[in-house]
């Protein structure tokens, strides 16, 4: 495989996952769920993100532990192949970020035990001398195999000076909560954050939730050890001007670093052009203690952050304006669905809002929803929440609105003249329904297709749907249009591009991917 041009480009516009870079294999994140407050395999993660505290995406001076190494090759291998043994054989590539290490350094591994309300961590760090170039350590290739570390961007001239294990500390400090103590080789220093409390026994679950309660339910969860239990989950929502909650997302929030791109703190007790609310995620414990036999505690599981603002010339009602600014399920609780739910209390937030939220001063009502600068994984998220919302919508109005012209025919593809209507029930933007609307009519035409025998009808009536969706696409994106240096041939190429992806999306929303 080369490192051509296109190589670059297939690799930088891939999301990045866990453990994939240098850095992320040095770092193990976990949940302190025990009573031992020890860390725990089951609920140990890699961050995603790294390039806020490390960025290049490698820690100066070390390299990860072998095991660890071992392990991100293969996540590279899986996330740029689809799976390991689709590789190349002879090449055993590596993330970009590697090129920055030759072999010689000293293994360094990070630990960061996060107390399960998430608002302190403890610090352990493990260094090693690795085993010589050459051996076979931990590996079945050859002795005299040596890994090719395919890179992607230009050498770095620049010296490659070990950082200390305090400056490496610093440096991952933005990232976590207040530190109570840290641990290097198993030696305790009395490092701490400034504030921190040093009494371990600080170091608990949460008596109550953060917020009132809106929502609570069952989900099963999934460990990395693949034991899988039933847990109780509560939603809530906090006013971020009250003291207590400002205090408490202070101390969590640095945490998104690892996981969201750009992610940034946020003052959530300024009102400054608007106001904050967060939803919260915990997981509900039972209090096992033999004094608390019938009391329950409370670990952190995610959350959303909530920016209100007053949008008093918008079309065609006037409001507020809800915009998600940051959303994060932590890893042990990914993939079951609590994203879906905190999205879906949002909306049933908004829908209650003027009767059992706003002010009576203002009286003003949550009119839109939006999203401030998705990553790609909320967007799917998003859209799904939306869709099912949309089609709910659409059943509850049946009989009360016309019916679709039959999907043969070209006017079913023209644009729907409720746009705005249920854009407005559902507190959506125009564009989001516009978009709910492509996917309710490809589900229409994929359940069409299974019925129909004549391939020329079919072709027509895709043909008609690609037209819809690239008429709305160019509506939409005239600015890029614009740009192609091209000319019409250009523009003609960049829609086909669009309308593969956004067809592409719809299908996976719809479940036929």
């Amino acid at each position: 495989m080369s490192s051509n041009n296109d190589d670059i480009c297939d690799d930088r516009d891939r999301e990045p996952v866990a453990g994939l870079s240098a850095a992320s294999s040095c770092i193990i994140l976990s949940l302190c769920l025990d009573d031992d407050r020890k860390l725990s395999p089951s609920s140990q993660f890699f961050p995603v993100y790294t390039h806020q505290c490390f960025p290049a995406e490698y820690i100066s001076g070390w390299q990860p532990m072998s095991s660890a190494e071992q392990s991100s090759q293969q996540v590279y291998q899986r996330w740029r192949y689809g799976s390991v043994g689709e590789a190349p054989v002879a090449m055993q590539e590596k993330h970009a970020s590697y090129k920055n290490i030759d072999g010689q350094e000293k293994q360094i591994e990070v630990n960061v035990l996060l107390s399960p309300s998430c608002d302190k961590c403890k610090i352990g760090v493990t260094t090693s001398t690795p085993p010589p170039l050459g051996s076979n350590v931990n590996t079945d290739e050859p002795a005299t195999k040596k890994v090719k570390k395919v890179t992607f961007e230009e050498a770095d001239d620049k010296s490659t000076k070990q950082l200390s294990i305090d400056d490496v500390i610093k440096k991952i400090q933005s990232s976590i909560p207040p530190i109570v103590s840290v641990t290097i080789n198993g030696s305790s220093t009395s490092t701490a954050t400034d504030g921190a409390k040093t009494d371990t026994t600080d170091f608990n679950y949460l008596s109550h939730p953060i917020g009132a309660v809106v929502k609570s339910y069952k989900r099963k969860i999934k460990y990395n050890n693949d034991t899988v239990e039933e847990g109780d989950f509560v939603i809530t929502l906090a006013k971020g001007s009250d003291p207590s909650v400002a205090s408490y997302h202070n101390a969590i929030q640095p945490l998104a670093r690892w996981f969201i791109e750009t992610a940034d703190d946020v003052n959530i007790s300024d009102e400054d052009g608007g106001f904050w609310t967060v939803m919260y995620l915990f997981r509900k414990h039972d209090d096992k203690s033999p004094d608390n036999m019938k009391s329950s505690r409370y670990s952190l599981a995610g959350y959303i952050t909530l920016f209100h603002f007053h949008a008093p010339f918008r079309k065609p009602n006037p409001g507020i304006i809800v915009r998600v600014c940051q959303a994060l399920i932590l890893p042990t609780y990914q993939r079951a669905g609590h994203g879906s739910d905190l999205l879906l209390s949002v909306h049933e937030y908004a829908d209650r809002y003027l009767e059992d939220f706003a002010s009576p001063s203002t009286g003003m009502d949550i009119v839109e929803v939006n999203v401030e600068d998705p990553a790609p994984g909320f967007v799917a998220l998003r859209d799904s929440v939306d869709y099912k919302r949309f089609v709910s919508l659409l059943e509850s109005m049946r009989g009360t609105i016309g019916e679709f012209p039959d999907v043969t025919s070209k006017d079913y593809f023209q644009p729907s003249h409720d746009v705005l209507s249920i854009s407005s029930l559902l507190k959506i933007t125009k564009r989001q329904t516009e978009m709910m609307h492509e996917i309710y009519k490809l589900a229409a035409v994929e359940r069409w297709k299974q019925d129909s025998k004549d391939n020329e009808r079919i072709q027509q009536v895709e043909t008609n749907y690609r037209l819809m969706v690239k008429k709305s696409l160019r509506s939409h994106r005239t600015e890029e249009l614009g740009a192609c240096e091209g000319g019409k041939e250009e523009q003609k190429a960049l829609l086909a591009k669009w309308f593969d992806q956004t067809h592409n999306q719809y299908r996976k929303i719809l479940g036929l991917v």
